[in-house]
């Protein structure tokens, strides 16, 4: 999803005309309801947040990329909007490299409810779905309990056969 195309502004607008943008849109279609209201506001407020905090998810995501956890997820509670797909994609990924799979999985499906068209998003959640999937068959088949000390976030056990990372 391109925010600007959203918004129908250019990308050299400024903050002011992008949050007047904004706010006239959703002025619009709150005034002019149907069936399609609650996805365009949902679009449109995606997009709006998306251009406020995008310098801050990018380096959001290149903390992650660099295993530095503890300052992404920082950064990540500076923004604390769980109305966003980004947050929940983001915050999703820190929690399951924290060895949390449930809230992980919770903050993905999240993310992929709010924006239903993001691969990234889809990708992740189905392959933390499948993970889990083999780690609850592989270990039921062991009649060992799951716990966080034989599941890792990279590949839903300790065999480093990849995963997420």
């Amino acid at each position: 999803m391109d925010p600007y195309k959203v918004l129908d502004i250019d990308e050299t607008a400024s903050q002011d005309e992008i949050r007047d943008k904004f706010k006239s849109m959703i002025e619009e279609y709150s005034e002019n309801q149907d069936e399609t209201t609650r996805q365009k506001i949902l679009s449109i407020s995606a997009a709006y947040e998306k251009i406020l905090n995008g310098d801050l998810y990018k380096e959001i995501r290149e903390l992650i990329d660099k295993k530095n956890f503890v300052e992404a997820e920082a950064k990540l509670n500076l923004i604390n909007n769980a109305n966003s797909s980004e947050w929940n994609y983001l915050q999703g990924f820190i929690s399951v490299q924290k060895g949390w799979f449930e809230s992980g999985l919770n903050y993905l499906k999240k993310s992929v409810e709010l924006e239903p068209d993001n691969y990234e998003y889809l990708n992740s959640l189905n392959k933390l779905q499948s993970r889990m999937i083999d780690y609850m068959k592989k270990y039921s088949q062991k009649n060992i309990k799951a716990n966080s000390n034989n599941m890792n976030a990279c590949g839903g056990d300790n065999s480093n056969n990849g995963g997420m990372c």
